[in-house]
């Protein structure tokens, strides 16, 4: 969870810093590769210990969604959602935003295989390794005042404000 909260914050900086709009759109974006695949797979490994009859394999198929080739796809495909007029701008952010998780995901080390960034066609992995895949929980107790201000800052003050009241 503190994991997907950092994504979130990472989605809500960038649309701060750029001025963006659609950023509902980027924070789902950058939500989506773990939604598509860590939480299915979390799933049924938690299910293979009460139904041992679930085949091993069917907990690794949802990995590649994790990838850019299956982001590319799930940008693709749920940018279909939205109405035609905004759809390219949605897949543009809805790409964007997986991209960026991938760029935060690849500052972590994990003890397995990095990302295969190349997959299918290759399978070399790779991370930087700047923190272990567990630091964000205690990043997100930072992160989220620090982007909450941010936020406020960019977006907060520029709505109007209710004049006086005529009477």
């Amino acid at each position: 969870m503190a994991d997907l909260i950092t994504h979130a914050c990472t989605a809500l900086l960038w649309k701060a810093a750029s001025g963006g709009d659609r950023v509902a759109v980027l924070v789902a974006g950058v939500c989506v590769p773990d939604l598509v695949s860590r939480v299915p797979a979390m799933s049924l490994t938690w299910l293979r210990w009460s139904v041992p009859a679930i085949p091993e394999w069917l907990v690794y198929l949802w990995g590649p969604l994790h990838m850019p080739t299956g982001m590319i796809a799930c940008a693709w495909l749920l940018s279909f959602v939205f109405p035609e007029a905004g759809r390219r701008a949605v897949f543009a952010n809805l790409l964007g935003g997986a991209f960026l998780h991938l760029a935060v995901d690849l500052l972590q080390h994990h003890f397995g295989v990095g990302y295969l960034l190349l997959f299918p066609f290759s399978q070399w992995d790779f991370e930087f390794g700047v923190i272990g895949s567990e630091d964000t929980v205690r990043i997100v107790p930072f992160l989220v005042p620090f982007t909450a201000a941010v936020c406020w800052w960019r977006w907060g003050r520029r709505r109007p404000r209710p004049g006086p009241v005529a009477g």
